[in-house]
């Protein structure tokens, strides 16, 4: 454990569909389950747990909004080399999957290019209803844009999943049929269906046959299908009750009032005033609430917390030292297991133009999780033990939030007052800024809260299962994970395992409430900004984009010059903003001259990283400032043409 440790410690040197919830489709009393619940499916015979995700390893649940709850196979779970399997039972606490799912099928000798399935550069080709790549919301009847790619990290042929990728969240509580036809091998010949898959097509049951029936009213021709299944999304109290119900009782003590605080040290420098503190937080963790903790949630089958006391979390603040009156504020996310000491530098810049920061650190997430980040690598059972934590820091960040804009809150401590003795928190002038880590987590707290408006995600994104083989910081964790479970195809099932679990503490969960359909805990959607790196070598493109359609922000046009991307239709289903300025919601790429991403489950790695760089270019910061004020626009920045700054 103390070579993980090392090797992680590197990583924190690292900068950082519609919205609304559907009914339970049905009821959940008439919801139909396999026949054979929690087994193994023979239509994919390489591992126990393919195809994933499966409503073969669901059964049926009447006290869960979807009706199902998941009842994962003891027998497929991963086993370590330690020879530890993974317990099902946080998993099966579950009464879906991911709405971040991406679809796992091993067909050796599979060609997605001869097979025309809809590769990343063309995700539109997807919805057109003869692609042989169809991913069907069984309730609707919707084709969903998705694309299709060999997981190349895999290097035995007869072992190698074809990866269907949505290209936008999944919506909660739906069910989805995924189905393959006419699949070819590189030299044209064809592929025939698993003899299961054959005597499925046979012989459905009355369950199958609905799905089928979604897929033929899809435009499916399922006589050709060579591959098919079905599952269904986890509702939103599986996916987000747990620190929803924290931030309800939260807020339900404070009312209109804020934490207990106490300053602990206060630096004026120049422009800056640097303001360091701890307050107290209800604590929802067992023990002391250190790292490698878990939800207090032992006796409740659908994860749902206790309370346990409070916990100090500590603050940093930078002040504009020479505010004459009450200035804008800004929550600041840090990046990839960092510390709230990230917000110094924008900090001091943002004090220099008049606009305070303040920052906690990300629990779950931060620079003192790294040795316990190499314990759950090494066996997954303790990986719950990151998202639970994160729901804790979540839960940290609404109540930073509420110190900042209650009257009981900061302004009334000397350090966050204006030399005539007035508040230099402007409570009406509050905005959530995320960047890298912070960009993929900062959904979460800016979905349920009413103390801030305006949310900026810069070179964030949505699904870590999309993220990790398309990220040079994974390069780090890799081999740590490889340790314990060397089975490469293990591996690549291991990330979609856990991505259940890592739903709870990032976007993937909260993005259909963030911008519509919000919470009860809001009264109005968010205002939310994204900002993109072209070439990003940290947090790919594919996974802001995917954030942008499912919270259906449209983007700042022109967005790129002609032939940088080698998409056939770039940025597709994301429809350029029709005017400037614009009040609303945005996607704003920035291109630095990075080379475009590589094709496929590979991170960019050629010439220089443009992931950090937004943080020097004034433009973006003019910007930033344009949007987050109170009726805030984005305007034009980039002169008409595409934002870009040559390296």
């Amino acid at each position: 454990m103390a070579l993980i440790t090392t090797a992680l410690i590197a990583a924190s040197c690292s900068s950082g569909g519609e919205g609304s919830t559907p009914a339970a489709p049905d009821a959940a009393a008439s919801v139909t389950v396999p026949d054979t619940p929690g087994s193994c499916d023979p239509v994919d015979p390489t591992a126990c747990l393919l195809p994933w995700p499966n409503d073969r390893f669901t059964t049926a649940d009447d006290t869960r909004p979807t009706g199902r709850r998941l009842d994962l196979p003891p027998e497929g779970m991963p086993v370590n080399t330690s020879g530890v399997a993974v317990d099902p039972s946080e998993w099966n606490r579950n009464d879906g999957f991911s709405p971040a799912s991406i679809g796992l099928v091993v067909v050796p000798g599979v060609d997605p290019a001869a097979s025309g399935l809809a590769p990343q550069t063309d995700i539109a080709a997807s919805l057109q209803p003869g692609s042989p790549l169809s991913v069907v919301d069984v309730d609707t009847a919707e084709r969903i844009p998705a694309w299709a790619e060999l997981d190349t990290n895999v290097t035995d042929p007869t072992k190698r999943p074809l990866r269907i990728i949505p290209a936008t969240s999944l919506k909660e509580g739906h069910r989805y049929a995924i189905g393959l036809s006419g699949l070819r091998r590189v030299d044209g010949s064809g592929i025939e269906p698993t003899d299961a898959m054959a005597a499925l097509l046979a012989r459905p049951d009355a369950d199958q046959q609905r799905w089928l029936e979604a897929l033929r009213t899809a435009g499916v021709d399922t006589a050709t299908l060579d591959v098919a299944w079905a599952f269904t999304v986890a509702s939103a109290d599986s996916l987000s009750g747990r620190l929803r119900t924290m931030w309800d009782e939260t807020r339900a003590e404070l009312g209109d009032g804020a934490p207990p605080f106490q300053v602990t040290s206060v630096l004026d420098q120049g422009p800056v005033r640097l303001v360091q503190g701890t307050y107290q937080m209800p604590k929802y963790l067992t023990g002391t609430g250190e790292t490698g903790s878990v939800l207090n949630n032992a006796d409740s089958p659908t994860g749902t917390p206790t309370r346990d006391g409070t916990m100090a979390n500590p603050f940093l603040c930078a002040v504009p030292a020479q505010a004459t009156g009450p200035a804008p504020f800004v929550v600041y996310g840090h990046g990839l297991l960092g510390s709230r000491t990230e917000a110094l530098d924008i900090g001091s810049l943002g004090a220099a133009n008049g606009v305070g920061f303040c920052a906690v650190d990300w629990l779950g997430m931060s620079d003192a999780d790294i040795p316990t980040i190499g314990s759950e690598l090494t066996d997954l059972n303790l990986f719950r033990t990151q998202p639970d934590r994160m729901q804790q820091g979540h839960l940290g960040f609404l109540l930073l939030g509420r110190l900042l804009a209650s009257p009981q809150g900061f302004v009334t401590d000397p350090a966050f007052q204006t030399a005539s003795g007035g508040p230099a928190v402007d409570a009406e002038q509050l905005s959530f800024l995320g960047a890298s880590q912070g960009g993929i987590l900062g959904g979460a707290p800016s979905a349920l809260t009413d103390d801030w408006d305006a949310t900026v995600l810069a070179v964030g994104g949505l699904g870590y299962n999309l993220l990790l083989n398309r990220s040079v910081n994974f390069d780090r964790f890799l081999p740590v994970l490889a340790s314990a479970y060397p089975d490469q195809l293990t591996q690549s099932l291991g990330v979609e395992m856990i991505q259940g679990l890592w739903d709870r503490g990032e976007n993937s969960a909260y993005a259909q409430h963030l911008t519509r359909d919000p919470y009860p805990s809001r009264t109005e959607p968010q205002r939310v900004m994204l900002l993109e790196a072209f070439g990003d070598h940290q947090v790919a493109n594919l996974s802001t984009e995917k954030l942008a359609r499912t919270l259906g922000v449209p983007r700042l046009a022109p967005t790129l010059a002609d032939g940088r991307s080698p998409d056939v239709e770039p940025f597709a289903l994301i429809e350029p903003i029709p005017s400037l300025p614009w009040p609303g919601d945005a996607l704003v790429v920035w291109d630095f001259g990075a080379d475009a991403p590589p094709i496929g489950p590979t991170p960019p790695r050629a010439g220089e990283d443009p992931h950090g760089k937004l943080a020097e270019v004034p433009q973006a910061l003019a910007l930033l400032l344009s949007f987050i004020r109170p009726g805030g626009q984005v305007v034009d920045v980039c002169g008409g043409s595409p934002c870009t700054t040559p390296g």
